[in-house]
């Protein structure tokens, strides 16, 4: 009975140590730090903003073993739009991808192969950078979702992320957010 009872212990021990040493699930990016300040480059070109537009490079890593697809998503959720204002959702994006090359939210065909664009909130489906009003920095909070499912059928439909925040919901194995920041100056 001892001897069960040990090995039982050793055994729970052994799969604590395992699970603990894969680590947990984080996004980064190699152009932005936590907290830090969103690069000139990655601002709108529209509205009263004059940037390049390109998204940033994104890097994920420790994602769920059983993940069998990706959805990044970038939100304002401090702008005045009710639930946030969303910049940019990529859905479809493979297992095997570990990140998104920088300006991959140009088009589809700048994202890993499969991988779509849902509309954003400048009903575009394509990255569409920071252009707060001038005041305060708004806070950016790009997250990446590691889903149980291959893939999501839109079925010819315009995608956008409130569609897709529906047929994800109760697919999330794991989440990770890197929060940014961008302002502009009172003219």
């Amino acid at each position: 009975m001892i001897t069960l009872m040990l090995k039982t212990t050793l055994l729970a021990a052994l799969l604590f140590v395992a699970v603990t040493a894969r680590g947990a699930f984080t996004l980064t990016s190699p152009a932005v730090s936590e907290g830090g300040t969103l690069a000139e480059t990655t601002v709108l070109n529209a509205l009263d903003c004059r940037g390049p537009n390109r998204s940033p490079a994104l890097q994920w890593s420790d994602a769920p073993p059983n993940t069998q697809s990706f959805v990044v998503l970038l939100d304002d959720y401090e702008a005045r739009m009710g639930d946030g204002f969303i910049h940019w959702a990529a859905y479809n994006i493979p297992a095997s991808a570990n990140g998104l090359a920088e300006n991959a939210g140009a088009s589809d065909v700048s994202l890993p192969p499969g991988s779509r664009h849902a509309y954003s909130d400048f009903l575009q489906r394509n990255y569409g950078g920071p252009c707060p009003p001038a005041g305060p920095p708004h806070k950016y909070r790009f997250t990446v979702y590691a889903l149980d499912i291959p893939t999501i059928d839109d079925a010819g439909t315009p995608m956008t992320w409130r569609k897709l925040r529906v047929v994800i919901h109760g697919h999330v194995l794991a989440q990770a957010s890197l929060t940014t920041l961008y302002g502009r100056k009172e003219s």
